[in-house]
């Protein structure tokens, strides 16, 4: 049997590039996308040519695409980073694999040392998407708070992806990248927005199931609002904010702060320069605080014939009254072989009902 992803050196057919025999993608929130290529390999010659085939050498670029209802889909383009190889004595049953990840890591090659004036936090990240040597295209929500020299200068000391990822987090905001076409990169910055048909449907307990169970967890011990203080360093002047709940709409009728009865209060000390920068740290904390329900399915590409892909929307059916609804797709481990493609997904939500 055939293995069901093509691995394209630089997005493109090659009939040189080494066959895996499986294939592994994980995609997640707040992470870059990894691929492993796993090889058995035997001698030849005295000697082990796998081990130099120009296609797996460090930099070079591949993308892992899979078809899915006869339309390609890429999981994922990026750099080889790394290997790891077992040789077996005399040779029979050595195996490699190759360990590489999306265009993130080519943002994380350089620490950067910046001052960034007379921008908002999404104008820097759009100057550093725009950069020509990550070749990328910029999709950006827009932030309102403005930095310049008089007040807080925004200043970056991290390579470009931690600097991108600082921004993402204290916006309440995610980062991504996916690969739609050959050589067409995403870069999203963006703040999840719920409200739209979902991705994709799990279904369990009825004719039409499609997984063969759901696991599902709650952690109830996480802030539901924030109170905040801070002295400008302008005028010396006290500046409050105070956010009682998650500004996010909840992907069920009941929110943690209508589930909880006690108060859970968090307190971050941040230098900012109004209360509006003030509230909206609050906000990205609460957001991310807000996510006290996990899920986790295992489904197979043959039966769900739908692509799961993290930051996306799954609606789960037969899991109950209060646990059936729409959730976050937060992780998928693409396992591809010969076989099948399975994919173990993690499911966050921020409410139930």
């Amino acid at each position: 049997m055939s293995l069901g992803a093509a691995i394209l050196p630089d997005a493109l057919p090659d009939p040189t590039m080494p066959v895996p025999g499986s294939v592994q993608v994980v995609e997640a929130l707040h992470q870059p996308t990894t691929y492993r290529l796993r090889y058995q390999f035997n001698s030849a010659d005295g000697d082990f040519p796998l081990l130099k085939e120009r296609h797996l050498e460090p930099e070079k670029e591949l993308a892992v695409m899979v078809m899915v209802n006869m339309v390609p889909k890429f999981l994922v383009f990026g750099p080889v980073v790394r290997q790891d190889i077992v040789i077996v004595n005399g040779g029979a049953g050595s195996a490699l694999e190759v360990i590489g990840g999306d265009l993130c890591l080519a943002m994380d090659r350089e620490d950067k040392t910046k001052v960034w004036n007379n921008v908002t936090d999404s104008l820097a990240v759009l100057a550093v998407f725009t950069d020509p040597g990550y070749r990328l295209v910029p999709d950006l929500d827009q932030t309102t708070t403005l930095h310049t020299e008089f007040t807080h200068s925004l200043v970056q000391r991290e390579s470009d992806l931690r600097f991108v990822r600082r921004l993402a987090r204290r916006n309440g905001f995610w980062f991504w990248i996916t690969s739609e076409a050959p050589l067409l990169n995403i870069a999203h910055f963006k703040r999840f927005r719920p409200g739209g048909d979902p991705d994709v449907e799990f279904r369990l307990n009825m004719a039409e199931a499609n997984v063969e169970q759901v696991s599902i967890s709650w952690d109830s011990e996480r802030p539901i609002a924030a109170t905040l203080k801070q002295v400008s360093q302008s005028d010396k002047s006290v500046i409050t904010a105070a956010v009682q709940r998650s500004p996010l709409t909840g992907l069920a009728g009941k929110a943690l702060g209508d589930v909880v009865s006690k108060p859970r209060t968090a307190h971050i000390a941040v230098p900012v320069d109004d209360s509006g920068s003030l509230t909206a740290r609050a906000e990205a904390l609460l957001i991310d605080s807000g996510w006290f329900v996990s899920a986790r399915v295992v489904a197979r590409l043959s039966v769900l014939k739908k692509l799961v892909r993290a930051h996306t929307v799954a609606r789960l059916q037969g899991a109950g009254s209060r646990h059936s609804g729409d959730y976050i797709v937060a992780r998928v481990v693409h396992d591809i072989g010969p076989e099948d493609h399975f994919m173990t997904i993690d499911l966050i939500r921020n409410g139930w009902n």
